[in-house]
Order: C-alpha cells, then sequence, then structure tokens
C-alpha cells in the first residue's frame, strides 16, 4: 500500500494515475491529522505538488501580503510525514512542491520566483495546460537507471525551484536553463529518494518513461520494504 499525501487541486489526477497502473494507495490528509498514523503500515510515500512552501522553513523571507500563497498546516504535516518515512528508510517520491520538501527536509533551500530572479519561466501556459521542456540527465543516478536515457521532454508548472542542496543529496537533472529538474540521495542504492520537479500524472501519456517507469520503479521498491 502505497501512502500519498492530499493536495487541493488536481489531486484526482494522481489518482487516475495510480488506478492506471493499478497501485493500492492510501491517501494521507493534512486536514485529518490522525491520518498521520497510518503512515508506518504503508510501504511508501509520495509527497505531491501545490502551493509554495512557507519560506520562513529554509530561512527566507516572505513578501508583504503573501500569507494566503502558504499552507503552514500542510508543511508541517508533511514535513513530520518526510520525518517519519526517512526515519524508516521508507522509498520516498517527492513530485514539484514534494522535491522542494525533500530538499528543504534535508536544510536546503528554494528559488523564491524563477522569473524575478533567474529570468527564466517554468509556469504552467494555463490552468489546464502545463508547460514542456527538455531536461539532461545525469548518469550515475537513480533517475538514470530508471528512464535509462540522457534527455527527454517533461511537462511544467512551477515557479520555484531547488536553490542549494539538502544534506545526503545530489542533482540528477537540470533544464537546458540550468534549472534543478530532479533531486535525490547520494546513497541511492540503500535508500529510494527520488524527488522529481515534473508532474508524471499530468502526461497525456502514461506510457511515458517519465511517467510509466518511475511509478513502477517506485512501486518495485516499495514491495522490496514490505518483504
Amino acid at each position: 500500500m502505497i501512502a500519498i499525501s492530499k493536495c487541493d487541486k488536481k489531486f484526482d489526477a494522481y489518482i487516475k494515475w495510480l488506478e492506471y497502473f493499478k497501485v493500492s494507495y492510501l491517501i494521507l490528509d493534512y486536514n485529518l491529522p490522525s491520518t498521520l498514523n497510518k503512515l508506518k503500515s504503508c510501504s511508501g510515500l509520495i509527497l505531491t505538488g501545490g502551493e509554495d512552501i512557507s519560506p520562513e522553513i529554509y530561512c527566507d523571507w516572505r513578501e508583504n501580503n503573501s500569507e494566503h500563497l502558504y499552507n503552514p498546516k500542510r508543511d508541517g504535516f508533511e514535513l513530520r510525514l518526510l520525518e517519519i518515512a526517512d526515519s524508516l528508510r521508507m522509498p520516498i517520491l517527492g513530485i514539484c512542491r514534494g522535491a522542494q520538501l525533500i530538499n528543504v527536509f534535508f536544510r536546503g533551500n528554494l528559488v523564491f520566483d524563477l522569473e524575478k530572479i533567474r529570468n527564466v519561466n517554468h509556469r504552467k501556459l494555463s490552468e489546464d495546460e502545463p508547460r514542456y521542456h527538455n531536461i539532461n540527465i545525469y548518469e550515475n543516478t537513480l533517475l538514470h537507471s530508471i528512464v535509462q536515457t540522457n534527455s527527454g521532454i517533461v511537462t511544467s508548472s512551477h515557479h520555484q525551484a531547488v536553490d542549494r542542496l539538502g544534506e545526503g543529496l545530489k542533482i540528477n537533472c537540470r533544464a537546458d536553463d540550468g534549472t534543478i529538474e530532479g533531486i535525490e540521495a547520494i546513497d541511492y542504492h540503500s535508500h529510494f529518494l527520488l524527488g522529481i520537479q515534473w508532474h508524471p500524472e499530468r502526461f497525456t501519456n502514461f506510457d511515458s518513461t517519465f511517467s510509466k517507469d518511475l511509478l513502477l520503479k517506485f512501486t518495485i521498491e516499495s514491495g522490496k520494504y514490505n518483504a
């Protein structure tokens, strides 16, 4: 059984993705704190996308009148999920915000706004249409071992990104403009900990290696955790 954190927008896309590949799942909802206790009965954790992480968590400051952009209740709930899953060496997959949260949890920080700071645009084209761009994948990484290619086209729907890496993490891919698009544990052979900036659940073709193979590898590793 895979645990997946609840988000407030487009959560049905994650469920459709999991059910397409017949993956059993359990929803952990930050609005229901008691669900936190159910994580230990699961064999893997997926952290979903969504709103920005409160800047105070990674020692940055927030702009005036920006309180509506953050959800401290969700931040605290998911950081606790990460703490439990990491302590148990449970397989972890972070998607978009989830990847950023992994980096913050391990004491890294984020680029607050890619357009303002780096002058690059990775936002979605519209509410229902993601942007697409190329990523370049580093060899000798967990990600490369999964997708078996050095580059590919992925979805893009974010305005923040990993900046200074958290402790024990390494970069596994970047966009052509240099933006970090994926991170993972340095000791990936002993712990499946993977963060990706794109949305595999929003691919029009789930059979893309950047959607299908990621999820299938995650479920295989989750099966080993249960063994």
